[in-house]
């Protein structure tokens, strides 16, 4: 059995790779979960421009943080698939970015391998280079170095990465906002953007040097300091 986890790219269908769009339209089901009962879904408004309606599988993962009740989910979406796949379809998981990166699918791989189902991830563009490429802004270059990280509760801890890489990539940002907003008005970084929903219609992108953004703002959003 193989079971294709496929990263779909920040947000901009036209940023799916080819290889990307090769495997959807050769699988029989595309799992796409959502994190909206509504049935709000990124992942399955960029699907549904590569794929018909009728393969699609949509599957809800609350955005509660109970670890509890997500780990029950992974476990049952791993037994439908393995159902799947034991009928000779070709499964795919689709997340938007790149797949290993903060990725729900991540999580699946382990419940798919403890039950000895072969996986494969095809690669993403990620939202942080992306949002680099978005405003012409070099991560690193020779001698220099960058890092991704989830964005920190301190600004300790931001301090410590500004100091270690030539580029620091922040990412889950939401609830962490007002802490990086605060260091950035405390510091003094030669560049500093935050990317909300880059490449989607409703892209926003603010310059932390000189912009203060609502509390909403950090909600599907990654941020890029430079020292």
């Amino acid at each position: 059995m193989l079971i294709y986890g496929i990263g779909l790219g920040p947000g901009d269908p036209e940023l799916v790779t080819v290889k990307a769009v090769k495997t959807l339209e050769k699988s029989d089901v595309v799992i796409v979960p959502q994190s909206d009962k509504t049935g709000r879904s990124i992942a399955g408004d960029i699907v549904k421009n590569y794929v018909p309606e009728e393969k699609i599988l949509w599957y809800y993962f609350p955005m509660t943080g109970d670890k509890a009740d997500l780990d029950t989910r992974y476990t049952a979406l791993a037994t439908e698939m393995e159902k799947l796949a034991a009928e000779g379809k070709t499964i795919s998981y689709v997340t938007i970015g790149d797949t290993p990166v903060y990725s729900t699918f991540n999580y699946l791989r382990d419940k798919l391998k403890a039950k000895n189902i072969e996986t494969k991830m095809i690669a993403g563009i990620s939202a942080f280079s992306a949002s680099a490429n978005r405003m012409n802004l070099p991560l690193c270059e020779k001698d220099g170095s960058f890092c991704v990280a989830e964005m920190p509760d301190t600004d300790e801890e931001l301090l410590e990465l500004t100091r270690r890489f030539t580029s620091v990539v922040l990412m889950k940002v939401h609830k962490r906002l007002g802490v990086l907003t605060e260091f950035v008005r405390k510091n003094s970084l030669s560049e500093a953007y935050l990317f909300q929903r880059v490449t989607m219609e409703d892209e926003q992108i603010f310059n932390l040097l000189t912009e203060v953004p609502g509390e909403s703002a950090g909600y599907l959003s990654t941020a890029i300091l430079k020292a």
